[in-house]
């Protein structure tokens, strides 16, 4: 069967983003919980914006997979910010499709060093090596392309958004969250301040470089 589209989900798919069993789902779906709708075939079919709406109601308890899944929609925010806000700056506009491009893929290699963070307690040394290593790269892109510090502050804090948005919308239902997931929204920020620190750095190293060789 051909893979259905990004916004249509299985019974599955659907599931795990809600973090219940399939059976769970299906009682909710019969119970008018939830919305579905059935194909030809007979299967059910989820929609993300169906899921949204389902995660926003008032009294359900939200887990650690109800972050993860609006962290799941930071790429096509990331799209929006980049296509609205990022084009009302002057320096976005001086840049040519390559350092768009790679500015996209540093911004989407943070929020995957964040949902590695959340989700894989056992390995948060070695995912907040990755962050320094990903802020390193990120300073001394944003460096090369001659953005000002901060011009620079500004294209990370807007790559960050659509991840730190996530976090604050779950945290204003504290009272309805699991424990594990109350614990997971501090470890945003803190694994995102790793990001900027490192960038920062290596932004300064990068520039002082440059003045040194002029002089």
């Amino acid at each position: 069967m051909a893979n259905a589209p990004a916004s249509i989900l299985t019974i599955s798919q659907a599931s795990q983003i809600l973090g219940v069993s399939e059976v769970t789902l299906r009682q909710w779906t019969d119970e008018g919980k939830i919305e579905a709708f059935v194909t030809p075939g007979g299967h059910r079919r989820y929609t993300e914006v169906e899921l949204r709406r389902f995660m926003g109601t008032p009294n359900r308890v939200h887990g650690i997979r109800d972050l993860i899944a609006r962290m799941e929609l930071a790429p096509e925010q990331e799209q929006e910010i980049a296509q609205t806000r990022f084009r009302r700056m002057s320096w976005y506009n001086q840049l040519d499709d390559a350092s768009r491009t790679r500015l996209g893929m540093l911004g989407k290699h943070v929020y995957e060093v964040v949902v590695t963070y959340i989700t894989k307690p056992t390995k948060r040394t070695q995912t907040a090596i990755q962050a320094r290593n990903t802020g390193t790269e990120f300073g001394q892109c944003l460096a090369e392309m001659g953005l000002s510090l901060t011009d620079s502050l500004e294209a990370f804090m807007m790559h960050r958004a659509p991840l730190i948005t996530a976090a604050t919308d779950l945290m204003k239902k504290r009272k309805a969250l699991n424990e594990r997931a109350a614990e997971a929204i501090p470890l945003v920020t803190q694994i995102t301040d790793e990001v900027l620190l490192a960038l920062v750095a290596a932004y300064q190293k990068h520039i002082s470089h440059d003045e040194d060789n002029v002089g």
